[in-house]
């Protein structure tokens, strides 16, 4: 039993001599990409093709197929990057357990955010946590709604944190807090502060792209009172919320926005909240993770978040 449990250390000690190898092929897997994988681990290009290069060499089997820019994963490299994912989160569990009996915190937490969130909701979020846990090193990654859940899928990312509709039958939701989506406008538009619902089918509108976990509810909003959102005359489709803005600060057109997203231009007098008659237009905030228990530092920063409401609102 004795030399069992010293076989088991001995891995472990292995592990965290060679994991770094692990995480570059992990992570260059993950993004199918080396260039993303170096951004994402902060060393070079060059870098990642030599952890890959001497893996490869290390097992005996080539891990990608190169054509060109576009990378694929071989068969063996699809069966490494299965066990991987197992090893690096067991990995992480281990030295969050092990830093939590020294009555410290740390680790890596890898986090996927739709849009709004990221910018508007999470910073703060995330500069309260650092003060707490200064330990526990995070990445954030960034898109819309379906690329976080993607992200979750591939297990590209620990937890994500999206604004939309649930999609994924495979996925768990759990509400974070509520948000309001409004009808804004430059503060100099002339038009009516209350508007009815007919009234929108006339208004010139800009929108996020396809894919925008805002565009759902909008959509699921409007059809419940009888209109669908090819209804509405839209203009152009912006990739960001902060184009959006910038975007209605030089024209009378129209934007659904975050309540949240929007507070400092309200301050400031340049945009404005157009109500509109018989729509309010709410949603939840959502946590989205794998099915099962949650532990660990995905665990601790829900936890953590949930406590920030009263901040963030």
């Amino acid at each position: 039993m004795k030399a069992s449990c010293t076989r088991r250390w001995l891995f472990f000690l292995l592990l965290m001599d060679c994991d770094f190898r692990l995480k570059v092929f992990y992570t260059a897997a993950a993004q199918l990409n080396f260039t993303k994988a170096a951004t994402e681990l902060f060393i070079s290009q060059p870098a990642v093709s030599k952890h890959i290069q001497e893996l490869e060499q290390q097992i005996g089997q080539t891990l990608f197929e190169r054509n060109g820019s576009h990378l694929t994963l071989t068969a063996a490299g699809k069966v490494l990057f299965k066990h991987a994912h197992s090893i690096i989160a067991q990995y992480n569990s281990a030295s969050y357990e092990l830093s939590r009996l020294k009555g410290e915190t740390s680790g890596i937490l890898k986090l996927g955010a739709s849009t709004t969130i990221s910018h508007y909701i999470i910073p703060l979020i995330l500069a309260n946590f650092h003060k707490h846990y200064e330990g526990v090193h995070i990445q954030v990654a960034h898109g819309n709604t379906q690329q976080v859940e993607d992200w979750l899928v591939h297990k590209s990312i620990d937890l994500g944190i999206i604004e939309g509709l649930v999609h994924n039958t495979s996925l768990k939701y759990t509400p974070l807090f509520k948000d309001e989506i409004v009808l804004v406008t430059r503060a100099s538009n002339t038009i009516s502060d209350l508007l009815t619902l007919n009234r929108l089918k006339n208004l010139d509108f800009i929108m996020r792209e396809a894919g925008s976990g805002t565009n759902d509810v909008i959509a699921k909003h409007l059809k419940a009172k009888g209109i669908e959102i090819q209804d509405l005359q839209v203009s152009i489709h912006l990739a960001s919320t902060e184009s959006m803005k910038q975007f209605l600060q030089h024209s009378d057109s129209f934007a659904f926005l975050s309540i949240h997203a929007i507070r400092r231009e309200l301050q400031e007098g340049v945009l404005k909240i157009i109500d509109i008659e018989g729509l309010d237009i709410e949603r939840n905030f959502l946590f989205v993770h794998p099915h099962g228990s949650i532990s660990g530092l995905p665990d601790l920063f829900m936890r953590f978040a949930k406590q920030q409401k009263q901040q963030l609102l």
